[in-house]
């Protein structure tokens, strides 16, 4: 299975859509940058299942946080995680989570290959289906969009996406 985090800001994202000859579309927007909705997110390809944590920002206690909810969604299974080499996803405490959690391992994904990574795949959709040209008043509800969006899925979607058929 692949993990990766991502962010959403509450500048909307723009695609394509549907206007007047002549027309733009025109999407509100309090061009708020500085506000971040940090997302940690993994994929399991096989199973067709995948899941979504919020996190404080993009750091080993996020990546803790997101191991932890990793073993207990997928009680029972032996877990074999590929991550990128983030800086965060090394170092003794997370050493010392996989010493205590027996069932999961860590393997980490060539430098610069974002295309290896499952996950990124999920995160394209969920930007595409979830936010692309909508405006958010907060961050909590673009995060409970994404979650809206993702739990829509099905198991067969999940797998389609990774291109697993």
């Amino acid at each position: 299975m692949f993990q990766d985090e991502s962010g959403f800001t509450l500048h909307p994202r723009l695609g394509r859509g549907w206007a007047r000859i002549g027309t733009r579309i025109r999407i509100m927007t309090t061009s708020q940058h500085n506000q971040r909705l940090n997302v940690s997110g993994w994929v399991a390809p096989l199973l067709g299942r995948m899941g979504m944590v919020r996190t404080e920002r993009g750091n080993r206690d996020g990546f803790l946080k997101v191991l932890q909810h990793i073993y207990h969604r997928l009680n029972g299974y032996t877990i074999w995680l590929y991550v990128d080499r983030a800086r965060w996803h090394y170092g003794e405490p997370i050493e010392q989570f996989l010493k205590s959690h027996p069932r999961l391992r860590l393997k980490y994904l060539p430098p610069y290959q974002p295309g290896l990574n499952m996950q990124e795949r999920i995160w394209r959709q969920v930007r595409y289906e979830a936010t692309t040209n909508r405006w958010f008043e907060n961050l909590d509800t673009i995060w409970d969009t994404a979650q809206k969006t993702i739990r829509s899925w099905s198991a067969h979607k999940v797998r389609r996406l990774c291109n697993i058929n």
